[in-house]
């Protein structure tokens, strides 16, 4: 790779980091408005056709998100730059009442290479949660049988830059830590008959998560694990009256949110043909308050597992000590969680399966996958998603440090 190359790379990565930074919301649920916004677990790389397990998968051309300690599995000589975009078509219901809502955002910008023979490191930057409700209601006015219009609407997120750092301990052990600058704006409006109530909270945090990795024969087991963090938040509110003129502005820093604790544990294996993986996330969540008397804010888990089938066998070859992919993987995927919003006392799980396919392109990757998810049980008040997902990834993989031999 040429240095103009390599130049070209890191501005596309900061363009593109300042783009997501200032894009439009990527979620229309209304459980948003809960806590720092719907928390985004997802991966929109390589495996999303296999639900995004990341945990136990390390390869040589992959820059997992999931668990650092992979990122210490990169061939020595390639520079890979990775993108992800996602469109994704929702439908709301609840008492019967529907709602649809599309979206489409980039998703996730990543560069990564081989430092020295046992490190590897990753920068990248991906949403790390999202905002985006409208909510009107009739509430009753005090002393009096009149009720009054109020509307809720609420915005913004959060994205975070974060430096993977994978080191081989041993021939088969792997350790990794992601260090992650969390920044954004979250921004909610009521508006009442009497007057118009802004608040804008900023984050700014650095916070780390940590990974491990057993690795032999084509058998990797990992585990992560991500400790509780509070978040500060710098408030501006402001009200206004009628004719929105300012009445009060008053800027305040509060601390009752916080990142979870996390425990994370998964498996792969490779036998060439065929690819099997599983993931086990749990969160900690209970202490959050919803400021919603019948929603309530309680532990969470997920399971993912994922299949991925090579026709033709063993789907890259190696040059000396270089890897190259040359056969397309087929790709299945089934998710199973346990939300953390709890409603009326009872909890709702959710469910999503995922399809898709992963090919060479020359020295590249090109990955494409479709979900669907939807509630597997849930409250009767419950608001209930349904959507599809197409995501697109792209890796481009370019040499690094080749050196030209002349006679």
């Amino acid at each position: 790779m040429t240095m103009n190359n390599k130049g070209s790379f890191i501005a596309i990565f900061l363009s593109v980091y300042c783009i997501l930074s200032v894009q439009a919301q990527s979620t229309y649920s209304p459980y948003s408005m809960l806590g720092l916004g719907e928390i985004e677990n997802r991966d929109y790389g390589r495996t999303a056709g296999m639900s995004n397990i990341g945990i136990g998968v390390r390869d040589f051309d992959y820059l997992n998100v999931a668990n650092p300690a992979g990122i210490s599995g990169l061939d020595s000589l390639k520079f890979i730059f990775d993108m992800s975009v996602a469109g994704k078509q929702s439908v709301f219901i609840r008492n019967g009442k529907r709602d649809n809502a599309f979206n489409a955002n980039m998703k996730k910008i990543a560069m990564g290479f081989r430092v020295m023979p046992r490190w590897g490191i990753s920068l990248g930057a991906k949403p790390f949660s999202d905002t985006g409700y409208r909510i009107y209601s009739e509430e009753p006015v005090e002393g009096s049988t009149a009720t009054k219009a109020v509307y809720l609407e609420g915005s913004g997120g959060l994205y975070e830059l974060y430096l993977s750092n994978g080191v081989k301990i041993t021939d088969h052990f792997s350790v990794g830590i992601n260090t992650k600058y969390i920044n954004g704006t979250l921004k909610q409006t009521e508006n009442q008959s009497e007057y118009l109530f802004e608040e804008e909270s900023r984050v700014s945090q650095l916070y780390n998560t940590f990974g491990l990795q057993y690795h032999r024969e084509g058998l990797t087991v990992g585990a992560t694990y991500g400790y509780k963090q509070n978040i500060s938040l710098n408030n501006k509110i402001i009200i206004y009256d009628t004719d929105y003129n300012m009445i009060q502005e008053q800027k305040e820093r509060s601390t009752g949110q916080f990142i979870p604790e996390t425990f994370g544990i998964g498996f792969s294996r490779d036998n060439k043909k065929l690819f099997w993986g599983m993931d086990f996330e749990y969160q900690k969540w209970k202490g959050i308050k919803s400021g919603v008397s019948s929603t309530k804010i309680v532990d969470s888990y997920r399971v993912n597992t994922g299949v991925g089938y090579t026709p033709k066998g063993n789907r890259y070859y190696r040059i000396e000590n270089q890897g190259f992919r040359n056969h397309g993987q087929m790709q299945l995927g089934a998710s199973l969680s346990k939300s953390y919003i709890q409603v009326g006392g009872t909890n709702a799980y959710n469910y999503s399966v995922s399809a898709g396919y992963s090919f060479p392109v020359n020295w590249n990757v090109l990955n494409i996958s479709l979900e669907y998810g939807n509630s597997l049980s849930a409250p009767s008040n419950y608001i209930k998603e349904s959507y599809w997902m197409v995501t697109f990834n792209c890796s481009i993989i370019d040499q690094w440090f080749k050196i030209k031999k002349f006679n």
